[in-house]
């Protein structure tokens, strides 16, 4: 048993501490003129990679500069060593979670290698293809790509989105990435009603899918799908929107059908309710024929407007509901 080697040896018991990536390759100064370290290309763009936020400005370095010298550096490694910028582009993106940056870095990779006909080293497939982890990024590459170079696309990033779009399409991705107008063309397509009956979408969900305001064309959708109770709830925003008389005519004719009115099984007050804050007098004469196919409702509890076709209903009768 030992008992004077002890200290040494704990330490060559010890696992050696993991070593750095970044080198030094001589002295500088810092933006302030203090002692600093100059780092070689592969050191400079690890360190800038792992920090950086594209179009996002430090303290001493603008967004744009920022941007400027990471892309060089990748162009610059890309050609000169490959294999190792493929694979910092790849856990970048994958351990490190760091989308733009690395969807920039791809971009710049595929280009530079392209300027100056490079073959060895990872293909620029599959670097485009292992830095796109999620539906919406294929188009974000895209959108970067026609934006920085033009919308001439070239061959080597159209098979790596390709695949990507092949690994990360699907259903639920769909409905969670897709793009408002996109989605919007969805509903509002010759067959958008039998579409969002097939699926079950409420006025509800589609509401807050579409992410914005329920315009005509949304209401007209989903419309026949609707129930009688959710019919009368929306007769005012069907006002606002500007539902088309003909589609007003269908609801008017659907919330005052006996049948369907017994089926729903509404309050008489609901129908109260949705006249008194429906602006628009084409519910009035509906809303009074539903009233009197309501279980608890007849017609004497409305009586004739000022003018043909308007009808209010009878205050004297209210109390009966409790809205006196």
């Amino acid at each position: 048993m030992a008992r004077f080697n002890l200290l040494r040896t704990a330490e060559a018991a010890r696992p050696a501490a993991p070593a750095s990536p970044v080198r030094s390759a001589g002295r500088a100064r810092t933006h302030q003129g203090g002692p600093g370290h100059l780092r070689d290309p592969r050191s400079e763009l690890f360190l800038l990679a792992v920090a950086n936020f594209v179009t996002q400005r430090t303290a001493y370095e603008s967004g744009e500069a920022r941007d400027d010298r990471f892309a060089a550096l990748v162009r610059r490694l890309a050609v000169e060593d490959p294999a190792w910028t493929a694979g910092l582009l790849g856990r970048l993106r994958g351990e490190a979670h760091m989308r733009t940056a690395s969807l920039v870095g791809a971009a710049e990779y595929v280009k530079a290698r392209l300027d100056a006909a490079a073959a060895d080293g990872p293909s620029n497939r599959r670097v485009v293809d292992c830095v796109l982890r999620r539906a919406d990024e294929p188009g974000e590459l895209l959108a970067h790509w026609t934006a920085t170079y033009g919308r001439n696309v070239p061959k080597p990033v159209k098979p790596g989105v390709a695949d990507a779009v092949r690994r990360l399409y699907s259903g639920s991705s769909l409905l969670k990435y897709d793009t408002d107008s996109k989605r919007r063309g969805v509903v509002t397509a010759p067959d958008g009603a039998e579409r969002l009956a097939r699926a079950g979408m409420t006025w509800e969900a589609l509401a807050g899918w579409l992410q914005g305001p329920m315009d005509a064309a949304a209401w007209e959708a989903v419309i026949p799908s609707m129930g009688t109770m959710a019919l009368l709830r929306n007769l005012r925003n069907f006002d606002q929107a500007g539902v088309s008389d003909e589609v007003a005519a269908k609801v008017a004719a659907r919330i005052s059908d006996p049948q369907a009115v017994a089926r729903s099984r509404q309050f008489p007050f609901r129908y109260l309710a949705a006249y008194q804050h429906a602006p628009s007098l084409r519910w009035a004469y509906p809303l009074e024929r539903a009233l009197g196919h309501s279980p608890q409702g007849d017609a004497d509890k409305v009586r004739p407007g000022p003018e043909p076709g308007a009808h209010i209903f009878s205050r004297s009768r209210e109390s009966e509901y409790g809205l006196s």
